[in-house]
């Protein structure tokens, strides 16, 4: 049975408190007839062990990672804001020491969270952390129900991408958005709606390539025949620019927006230490031993069920097959 955090990407509070924890099925197993009282015992579920495989997935290897990462890089700028708050009442050098710490745990957070905290301070538990954008010319793009044929290109990965679409002019708005998005993700782009506004998103470690790169060739239409037409993109305001930019010139702004980045670290948090009880639980559940010195209490009760049975061929039969299965090793690491 494979085992699996369900997170979507947190880029946002309600994604993250929108999170659950599941198990996915995997091909389900026959189980064995023995009826025996080593049914009320957590392990074995019968002689033959492998009737209840569970196993640890590396999807839930990863999610519990990112939970881990996240965590640790939001708690240590928790920190850092308070003991910065705290030294700057007081002036001298050892303030200035703490606001040179704390800017640089800000401009290195895509390697010091390992990406699982973007830009807007917010833990990214699936995917990667990506920039939030507007550009202008891409929404009129998707808006127009003219017919015409567009290139569009950026870099992407150190790389020129380039894609190419043709609307046509018949074509229903729902189906137009979908062939401009289909051109728009081979060159690393998203586009997103909300309150009637058009945005857009990339990976944030492609961001700056391909604000610098993203043109289009059309016909005339929607951009220029013949010529490449730069598409100009503008990130929408950050929390972790907005902090740096506040640190850089103290005053009531700062203290404002280091109380808001508290109370939204503070509440990203509290989710984060849910998720992770979730998963402990999970993990609690998938444990083959419920208790110190139950893997030699289920070999004493294996023992007991196997002489109660020794006139049945069939149990004996399945009991011998399972056993001959496992290795030494194996037994020696489950009764160490």
């Amino acid at each position: 049975m494979q085992v699996s955090l369900n997170t979507s990407s947190l880029s946002s509070a309600d994604a993250l408190g929108s999170s659950v924890i599941k198990q996915q099925p995997a091909n389900q197993i026959v189980p064995t007839n023995i009826k025996t009282a080593m049914s009320n015992t957590d392990y074995p579920a019968s002689p033959l062990i492998s009737a209840r495989p569970q196993r640890y997935s590396v999807q839930l290897n990863d999610q519990l990672t990112c939970l881990q990462e996240a965590d640790h890089y939001l708690g240590q700028l928790e920190q850092q804001l308070l003991d910065y708050r705290h030294q700057s009442r007081k002036g001298g050098e050892a303030a200035q020491k703490q606001l040179q710490s704390l800017q640089t745990l800000l401009e290195k957070r895509p390697q010091l969270s390992a990406g699982t905290v973007d830009n807007q301070l917010r833990p990214v538990l699936q995917g990667e952390a990506r920039v939030t954008f507007t550009a202008p010319q891409l929404s009129h793009a998707l808006q127009s129900q003219q017919g015409e044929s567009l290139l569009f290109s950026a870099s992407k990965d150190r790389e020129q991408r380039l894609a190419a679409v043709h609307i046509d002019e018949d074509m229903d708005p729902r189906q137009l958005k979908a062939t401009m998005n289909n051109a728009l993700r081979r060159v690393g782009i998203q586009s997103h709606g909300a309150q009637g506004e058009t945005y857009f998103s990339t990976r944030e470690d492609n961001w700056a390539q391909l604000q610098g790169s993203l043109a289009a060739i059309g016909d005339g239409k929607r951009f220029s025949a013949g010529k490449t037409t730069a598409i100009a993109t503008t990130a929408l305001p950050a929390q972790a620019n907005t902090l740096l930019q506040a640190l850089q010139s103290p005053g009531a702004r700062l203290s404002a927006t280091l109380q808001q980045t508290l109370d939204q670290i503070g509440q990203s948090r509290e989710q984060l230490a849910t998720q992770q009880e979730k998963a402990r639980q999970l993990i609690d559940g998938m444990a083959r031993y419920s208790q110190s010195q139950s893997a030699e209490h289920a070999s004493q009760a294996l023992s007991k069920m196997l002489t109660r049975a020794s006139h049945n061929y069939q149990t004996l039969s399945e009991a011998v097959n399972g056993q001959a299965s496992l290795s030494s090793l194996t037994v020696r690491s489950l009764l160490s």
